[in-house]
């Protein structure tokens, strides 16, 4: 008899809409698949770093609805956050400096506390990608500290800020690598599917002109769109997932239902596209 295929998922980056990727991993978990690699980016990597850890879809579930789904309870945390001694700081304040937000301090607030310590203690092997900032390249972390890694993945420069890796500075894996499917190809997968969140630009209402933030922010999806479909081609990825999540802000994380409900024909979707490659390996 010969050996089932292996499956290797890429879950990309795409700040709130990368909740949808958690409708993709319960599909996952109803079709009995899982996964033999996972690569992350961005929310990607922290949604992929509970998957690997060992948790079930409907545990990460669970856990962000709790973290997001009450807007009161979400802000307490985010400013007087509650947790170990050794949790870190949620916002960076300064006198002459604007206030940013502590990618680590982020990673520690939303972690499941089941996530492991190590990324080499995945129970999945799993891969994080990040960008060194000077260098301009991206940069793929498979072990030391998961949740230093995942903060390194979520760093938006002027507004998240992130640790330093090795004395690099590091920024949002998204800026060169949306979804990291070459990661996953590289290791060998029989299947690999890639999970798409970056979306387009959010259309204003009225029609009326984007305000700065807006075009920021949709300025980086139109390049991290392009930066996808070119590795999409190199790469092939054999099942691509793109959640209709276009109406929601890259910053519309208190919005997780609606986020969750818009994802959900991807459900089917992923099982009507992958059972067949399965069943043909």
């Amino acid at each position: 008899m010969g050996r089932d295929p292996t499956v290797g998922i890429a879950l990309g980056g795409g700040a709130a809409r990368g909740l949808a990727h958690i409708v993709v991993l319960e599909a996952l978990d109803e079709m009995g698949v899982k996964p033999s690699y996972i690569a992350g980016c961005s929310i990607g990597a922290l949604l992929g770093a509970a998957y690997a850890s060992g948790l079930s879809a409907k545990e990460i579930r669970e856990h962000a609805i709790s973290v997001l789904g009450t807007p009161g309870k979400a802000a307490r945390q985010l400013f007087w956050p509650k947790g170990s001694e050794r949790s870190s700081k949620t916002v960076n304040f300064g006198l002459f400096r604007p206030i940013t937000l502590n990618a680590l301090g982020l990673v520690q607030l939303v972690s499941h506390p089941d996530m492991v310590s190590r990324i080499e203690d995945t129970k999945i092997p799993f891969a994080v990608s990040t960008t060194d900032y000077f260098s301009g390249t991206d940069v793929t972390i498979k072990t030391g500290d998961l949740e230093t890694a995942v903060a390194a993945s979520i760093a938006i420069p002027g507004v998240i800020s992130a640790p330093k890796l090795d004395g690099r500075v590091m920024i949002d894996g998204a800026y060169t690598n949306p979804v990291p499917v070459e990661q996953v190809r590289q290791h060998g997968c029989d299947i690999l599917v890639a999970v798409d969140v970056t979306g387009k630009p959010v259309a204003q209402k009225g029609n009326s002109a984007p305000g700065s933030v807006e075009l920021m922010l949709g300025s980086t999806q139109i390049l991290q769109n392009r930066i996808t479909r070119l590795q999409n081609d190199l790469s092939k990825p054999d099942v691509v997932i793109t959640p209709d999540i276009d109406r929601f802000s890259a910053h519309e994380f208190l919005k997780i239902e609606k986020i969750l409900s818009a994802a959900e024909p991807e459900r089917e979707r992923l099982k009507r596209q992958l059972g067949p490659l399965l069943e043909a390996s």
